[in-house]
């Protein structure tokens, strides 16, 4: 028996010339895209929140990378974290946070449109060079330092660092961008119990389901520091008992 599936049509804004994929993760795509006009028409069905039309047409960037989400691919979980990241980065504007210029929708995607960062992940960066040396971990480490400082300031906790999720303007400029603010969380006085992120970056207190503030983004900056200088994480582990044990 043939099963036909649906398939969706490829993603399009009518302000945006869409062009290679960027990646790709469980829910949605992201494009490298160039705006084609300095102009955007306002489709009934988009919503507005920063738009690069409020910038002078001189000063738009030449590229945006913009995340294709799959509407029909979203659960309750995964809608969530979707508007709690569009709803973080509206409000919070750094030199080392990608920056999201506006968000569509139509029938099929959510689209996200954000500052487009041409040097990939660290991830990529560490892997292309094996490890990295003291003088060029310093100024990564130091820029999500910055990151975290700001972030407190605003009570808020990323949850979720890791080099896939730390982008570089260019590969020939250290300058980061930190993104994926999903399972980003404020932490009251009484801290949090919920579990967040990723095992590998995961501070222990998280794993042990202790109260926790936003020092666990500090455990995570000591990961990634240590993946930099020696191209691989520190822990090995197969299920999440061995990783607590290694801790």
């Amino acid at each position: 028996m043939n099963i036909r599936t649906e398939s969706l049509p490829t993603p399009t804004l009518p302000d945006y010339a869409f062009g290679e994929r960027l990646g790709a993760g469980s829910y949605g795509t992201v494009y490298k895209a160039r705006l084609i006009s300095n102009i955007p028409s306002r489709p009934a069905s988009a919503a507005c929140s920063r738009p690069a039309s409020a910038r002078p047409a001189s000063a738009l960037p030449p590229f945006y990378a913009i995340k294709c989400i799959n509407r029909k691919s979203l659960t309750k979980t995964t809608e969530d974290l979707l508007i709690n990241e569009i709803r973080l980065l509206k409000h919070i504007k750094h030199e080392n946070i990608v920056e999201m210029y506006d968000f569509q929708w139509d029938e099929n995607y959510i689209y996200i449109i954000m500052e487009y960062c041409a040097g990939g992940d660290m991830s990529m960066f560490i892997r292309s060079r094996q490890q990295l040396s003291e003088v060029r971990a310093r100024p990564f480490v130091k820029q999500i330092a910055k990151v975290l400082k700001f972030l407190k300031e605003k009570n808020l906790t990323h949850m979720d660092l890791k080099p896939e999720n730390i982008l570089l303007l260019s590969t020939d400029k250290p300058t980061l961008k930190v993104a994926d603010f999903g399972v980003a969380q404020h932490i009251g006085t009484q801290g949090s119990r919920s579990i967040r992120g990723t095992l590998m970056y995961m501070a222990p207190e998280i794993l042990s389901s202790h109260p926790y503030d936003n020092r666990v983004d500090l455990w995570s900056i000591g990961v990634i520091l240590y993946e930099c200088l020696f191209g691989r994480p520190p822990f090995v582990f197969i299920s999440i008992n061995d990783l607590i044990d290694t801790r």
